[in-house]
């Protein structure tokens, strides 16, 4: 008896061609799909900035909008420096070396003031190192408000653990592009 080949696609032929190579790329979707369903969520936890912590649970709310305090009066160099500048404890000094209000967070400050332990506040928003800004271009010569980069940071009642803003390079160029300032590279990498 002469064996017939078996017809293209029938029972145990191989797939080859365009079909075949169809097949295998829906095999390679259908797993990896899914995988990669799982796997973004988990590299975007891993890559997220780690939480900052504050030695104080200071409220901004409480200093910006109760006693109208300029953002410019613990952060001192927001208009002339690179960078804004934290609070140094004789900063809070100036009202803090007797308590304060009710809040048993502002009696812990007085209470550290007075035995002299430092209030060392953590810088909260960053940028790449690559990255150049300063305060002094964008507060000090082209005003931008705080809200624009940060956020309602002065509407919080205790320090946020990340940034209440993403800066990224979309970002940054979106509000170059609004205000028509330069989007040359080197404006703002070195």
């Amino acid at each position: 008896m002469i064996e017939q080949p078996l017809p293209p696609g029938g029972p145990g032929a191989r797939m080859t061609g365009v079909s075949g190579a169809r097949s295998r790329v829906w095999r390679y979707v259908g797993v990896g799909l899914p995988l990669l369903g799982l796997l973004v969520p988990v590299l975007l936890v891993a890559v997220r900035r780690p939480a900052v912590s504050q030695p104080i649970e200071f409220n901004h709310l409480k200093h910006t909008k109760d006693l109208q305090l300029d953002c410019q009066f613990c952060h001192e160099y927001v208009t002339s420096g690179a960078h804004s500048g934290l609070p140094a404890a004789d900063k809070c000094g100036i009202c803090h070396q007797v308590p304060q209000g009710e809040s048993a967070e502002a009696a812990r400050v007085t209470e550290l003031l007075t035995r002299g332990d430092p209030l060392q506040f953590n810088k909260l928003f960053r940028l790449a190192d690559h990255v150049f800004y300063t305060h002094s271009r964008h507060v000090g010569i082209a005003k931008l408000e705080c809200e624009r980069c940060h956020g309602g940071i002065a509407t919080t009642e205790r320090p946020p653990k990340r940034p209440l803003v993403t800066i990224t390079m979309d970002y940054c160029i979106s509000c170059h592009r609004e205000t028509g300032q330069s989007v040359d590279c080197v404006t703002c990498h070195r």
